[in-house]
């Protein structure tokens, strides 16, 4: 059939038949993005009203632990040094919280911090140290140790600053599989204890009823904090000597120029009096040998 009588059968005012169109290509649906977390609406408090440390001592030991800790960590890379600060680590629950002594958590910048939130800072502190006499490590050593151990804080240290409570009164424990195992440890001659702590990288000892730091590498322990003070204080007054001799010293090469001066002064003047005093002899001369005028 011609395509004049195709148009020919189609009733008037119908519409022709359209050729069909194949479907679109498959296009795989966008993934939803993902759901923004709803504001955290509970409060979770800095403070649990809790005395920072049991003695005098305790808070010496920890503040120690702290400022040596801080002074070695300073600078980059990010590590974040804390000191009797409450640790939350489940989000909406802030019955569910610790307070280390002392802990360091590597890859976190050091900053002021209310508290330790683990899922804002995204990790636990890596190291714990608690300090405390035996009543203090006795009470509180079992429930802290679990929280630890939940969280998945890699070391733990026990440091008992009166004695009487283990042989040793410096322990160590690593993670491993979930579990805390006791470090290795080595007692020297005169009681000192050793062990070497693989995330820090760096020994520990207790030496002199002390907790130090030693570095293998350099051989050398780390600075208290008094002993950084002390070498502030002597490297002040050393320098304020320097100073006041480099004074001393500028005052008498003055003292020395205005000296020079005077008598390089004083010579300019003689100088010119025994040139006058030549002049005036070289002119008597000269009159004298001068023939007397003929009157006229």
């Amino acid at each position: 059939m011609s395509v004049k009588k195709v148009q020919e059968s189609v009733p008037t005012g119908a519409v022709a038949p359209q050729p069909v169109r194949p479907p679109p290509p498959w296009v795989p649906p966008r993934p939803a993005p993902p759901p923004v977390p709803a504001e955290d609406p509970v409060e979770y408090p800095s403070e649990d009203g809790i005395p920072m440390a049991v003695s005098l001592k305790h808070a010496r030991w920890m503040i120690g632990c702290f400022r040596t800790l801080e002074h070695r960590f300073r600078g980059p890379p990010d590590v974040f040094v804390g000191i009797d600060m409450l640790v939350y680590y489940e989000r909406g629950d802030n019955t569910v919280s610790v307070v280390p002594d002392v802990y360091v958590s590597f890859g976190v910048p050091q900053r002021d911090l209310p508290n330790y939130k683990v899922w804002e800072e995204g990790k636990p502190p890596d190291v714990v140290w608690e300090f405390g006499p035996p009543s203090s490590i006795m009470g509180d050593a079992r429930e802290k140790k679990e929280k630890f151990r939940r969280m998945g804080v890699r070391e733990y240290w026990l440091v008992d600053t009166d004695g009487g409570y283990h042989d040793r009164r410096l322990q160590g424990f690593a993670l491993v599989d979930g579990d805390y195992v006791e470090l290795p440890w080595e007692e020297r001659p005169g009681g000192m204890v050793t062990v070497w702590s693989p995330v820090l990288q760096l020994e520990q000892r207790f030496i002199d009823g002390r907790l130090r730091f030693r570095d293998r590498k350099t051989g050398r322990y780390l600075v208290l904090p008094e002993e950084e003070e002390r070498g502030a204080l002597e490297e002040a007054e050393s320098r304020a000597e320097r100073e006041a001799q480099a004074c001393k010293q500028e005052a008498q090469a003055r003292k020395q120029a205005e000296s020079r001066a005077d008598r390089e002064a004083q010579a300019r003047k003689a100088e010119m009096r025994k040139r006058k005093a030549l002049e005036a002899r070289v002119a008597e001369l000269e009159s004298k040998a001068r023939p007397p005028r003929d009157p006229e």
